[in-house]
């Protein structure tokens, strides 16, 4: 590291000091538990944090009173958003009302906007979750961090603790090819080492303004690159470690809990998920009994450190498959595959779910961006906004209709820009059809 951010390094941790150290005792637990996922210890520590939450969820919010004589997490049932919102004031708990609180909004990309008390201890665990999983990711406090993502509500924090962290905020929402270049002139400018962690479609813009001016490697000092909200697929991957020579990762979080799972340096393209902060299963698509590991199903999670809004087998609406490879990650189950939304996914014609197909649209240069929607059981539309003259109309419906199934019909609607969401993101797919 060098000395001035080794200097906010410290003074990050100074500041905390000051204040109790109540981040460096998380992190510290945080460390413990991953690191030593298969230990007694471990173990210990989580079915603690469990047992501590469902006890004070029963004996604190109207909504779980009811559940007192459990004997075990699954005989809570399974809640979404939609359903605490309907009764958000029986999920509260009676001894944080009145107290501080931080408020978190999710921004409605599942046209469910929401939002979510965080008490003071979720928010120290929260931190020192970020902190844990920038550094598996490369990232040191001190280091300049280039943060795509949109500003637009974020509360702004003290001119002090901004010089602290070093971050550069780059709004999403206005994330044009004139900012882009002068985002590229930024991470050139002085000789930090530089972070980079924003949406997935972010960087893929990125890549795309820099292959519509045919640029060379850029030749600049990254240390972490990381994409959340969306998933990977190969084109941002492959056009990341062509322009700045780095392996991207990929990030698996949200905004009401926090960080669920992110892929690690050295370790390969699983996600480690994080059992220190939060109880995960995942749950058949059609009923709330567990999938066997290496099957599909809907990510399902029990906050531990949430006891102003006690969240207990919440369902993300995320589909995943968790499987153990005990060469990664301690033994601890991790997560194989994220596939994103549930009202996100595509099917085929025979109704069985079609994760990637939408990636194979990200290896036609001329696209700038697409989206692809699936109307009925059998009608597909793409929109498509072009960088140039697009010649391969048959060839694109051609990929598509193996994917889709051969009585498919594939739709081409071009236009001049796909909108953002209310958050800055961009959804790849709609699927108007299982909703």
């Amino acid at each position: 590291m060098k000395l001035l951010e080794k200097l906010r390094y410290y003074s990050f941790w100074g500041v905390d000091f000051l204040k109790g150290g109540k981040v460096r005792s998380h992190y510290r637990d945080v460390r413990f538990i991953l690191d030593n996922y298969s230990t007694d210890k471990s173990q210990g520590k989580r079915d603690l944090y469990l047992q501590k939450l469902l006890k004070h969820a029963v004996n604190t919010t109207p909504f779980y009173n009811e559940y007192k004589n459990y004997n075990s997490l699954s005989d809570f049932p399974v809640v979404d958003k939609v359903f605490i919102r309907q009764q958000f004031d029986n999920f509260v708990s009676k001894e944080y009302k009145g107290k501080p609180s931080f408020e978190v909004y999710t921004s409605g990309s599942t046209g469910t906007p929401f939002t979510v008390y965080l008490d003071k201890n979720k928010k120290y665990r929260n931190t020192a979750d970020t902190i844990y999983f920038g550094k598996k990711a490369g990232y040191e406090l001190g280091q300049k961090l280039f943060y795509i993502r949109d500003w637009n509500n974020v509360p702004s924090k003290s001119k002090l603790f901004s010089l602290i962290q070093n971050i550069r905020k780059v709004n999403v929402k206005h994330l044009d090819d004139v900012a882009i270049s002068k985002l590229v002139d930024d991470i050139k400018t002085g000789n930090s080492s530089n972070a980079m962690l924003g949406y997935t479609s972010a960087f893929k813009e990125i890549c795309k303004y820099l292959d519509s001016i045919n640029s060379k490697p850029i030749k600049v000092n990254i240390t972490s690159m990381i994409a959340n909200a969306e998933a990977l697929g190969d084109y941002t991957k492959k056009s990341i470690k062509k322009y700045f020579d780095f392996d991207i990762l990929s990030r698996y979080s949200n905004m009401e809990n926090g960080i669920l799972s992110q892929q690690i340096i050295n370790g390969g393209n699983f996600f480690h998920i994080n059992w220190a902060s939060f109880y995960i299963e995942i749950l058949n698509m059609e009923n709330d009994s567990p999938v066997n590991y290496g099957e599909q199903g809907r990510v399902v999670v029990t906050d531990l450190f949430n006891f102003h809004l006690p969240m207990i087998r919440y369902d993300t609406g995320d589909i995943a498959v968790m499987d153990v490879d005990k060469a990664c990650f301690n033994g601890a189950p991790s997560f194989f595959k994220v596939d994103g939304r549930k009202m996100d996914t595509i099917y085929d014609t025979r109704g069985r779910i079609m994760t990637t197909v939408v990636y194979e649209l990200e290896h036609f240069p001329e696209f700038k961006q697409f989206q692809l929607i699936q109307e009925n059981e059998n009608t597909y539309i793409v929109n498509l906004n072009l960088d140039k003259a697009f010649r391969h109309e048959t060839k694109m419906v051609r990929m598509l209709k193996n994917y889709l199934g051969e009585d498919s019909i594939i739709k081409i609607i071009y236009v001049d820009e796909i909108p953002q969401l209310s958050s800055g993101k961009r959804k790849l797919t709609i699927n108007k059809f299982r909703v």
